[in-house]
Parts: C-alpha cells; sequence; structure tokens
C-alpha cells in the first residue's frame, strides 16, 4: 500500500510540474513576442512624427534630401525616448541622407534592413541584428509613393535584459506555484487512499466475519 502510495504520489508531482512548466514557458514566450511588438510600435509613434515633419516639407517644395531643419528634429525625436540610440533615414536605393550620429553617414546602409523594408512595403519592419538592431517604417510622400525608409536604432540588449527579468519572475512564480499544486495534490491524494484503505478494510473485515 505505501509504495503505491509513493507511486501515486510520484505522478501527481511530475503531472504538476508539467502542467505548470509548459504555462510558463507559454507565458514567456508570448510576453517575449509582445515584447517585441510594442517596442515597435512604441518607436514607430516617433517615427510617424518625423514623417509628417517630411511631408510639411515636401509640401513646401522642399526636396526630400534637402530639408535643412530634419537633423535638428531627428535630435529632438531621439530625446524623447531613451530607448532610442540614433535615428537614421535613407532613400528607396539605400543610400543615407539623414543619421543623428555623423560618423554613419560615410557607412552603407545594412543590407538587413534594406531586405527588410523592401520586404515589408508599407508596413513597419524589425531587425534584430546586433549594433543594428532597429525599428522601421516606409517614409511616403503626399501622394502615397514610398520615397525612403526611416530606421530608429535601439538596444537589443536591453529590450533582452527586460525580458529576462520578467523571465525569471515566471520562473519563480511558476515554482511557487508548482509547490503548492504538487503539495496540495499529494495531501489530497493521501487523503483518497486513507478513505479507500479504509473502505478496504471495512470490506475486509466484513467478508471475514
Amino acid at each position: 500500500m505505501d509504495s503505491t502510495k509513493s507511486k501515486l504520489i510520484g505522478v501527481a508531482v511530475v503531472v504538476c510540474g508539467f502542467a505548470v512548466g509548459m504555462a510558463g514557458l507559454l507565458n514567456y514566450f508570448k510576453y517575449r513576442s509582445t515584447s517585441n511588438r510594442l517596442v515597435t510600435e512604441r518607436l514607430v509613434v516617433t517615427g510617424r512624427s518625423v514623417e509628417s515633419s517630411i511631408q510639411s516639407s515636401l509640401a513646401l517644395g522642399l526636396q526630400f534630401s534637402d530639408i535643412a531643419t530634419l537633423p535638428g528634429i531627428l535630435d529632438r525625436e531621439q530625446a524623447t525616448d531613451s530607448l532610442i540610440q540614433g535615428i537614421d533615414i535613407f532613400d528607396t536605393e539605400g543610400k543615407l541622407l539623414y543619421s543623428t550620429d555623423r560618423m554613419r553617414s560615410s557607412r552603407p546602409v545594412p543590407k538587413a534592413w534594406m531586405a527588410a523594408a523592401r520586404k515589408a512595403g508599407d508596413d513597419d519592419w524589425l531587425v534584430v541584428d546586433g549594433e543594428e538592431t532597429a525599428a522601421g517604417m516606409a517614409i511616403q510622400n503626399n501622394f502615397d509613393l514610398t520615397i525612403g525608409y526611416l530606421a530608429l536604432r535601439f538596444s537589443s540588449d536591453r529590450v533582452r535584459d527586460d525580458v529576462h527579468a520578467v523571465g525569471r519572475e515566471i520562473a519563480l512564480a511558476s515554482l511557487v506555484v508548482f509547490l503548492v499544486a504538487a503539495g496540495f495534490s499529494s495531501l489530497a491524494l493521501l487523503a483518497v487512499m486513507k478513505r479507500v484503505g479504509s473502505a478496504a478494510g471495512r470490506v475486509e473485515g466484513a467478508l471475514r466475519a
């Protein structure tokens, strides 16, 4: 009887561990996916503000590559969000036109950015590639024609650290839930086994009588 109890309790603990573990993993991956989406949406809000400024300048007859006020606008927009490490604007051929980082003016636009931008079309895009991690969007003129792209660079390490911190919290919460569930199921199982044992004892006694 004791051996049966141990086996049943072991099974109950394993089932609780599997259920809680799977729930924890699903919550973690769901949070990670949601975090990436929210980061992209958060940065694109800044990008939309820049696009509006560009469209206003184009409406005044200025050329896309000759908007003198745009560098200052980019610097101000970057300062509004601590997550943004830099803002780059490039044309549809991949030529860098504006950047908050003057050192990048001589560097080519990352191929991953161009590929993601062209693949996304009019939609927002995200590239996670070390120092070249960026969220981006297409820049359109007043006729809804794409004239270039805007990339907002940010630290993937910072986002990853935030996700890992939440992952640790989920793991700790899952451990607590597992311990409570395993303890409760074990006690409930022992109570049921005790009642079954008592009933079996009474049946055995009745048969002997």
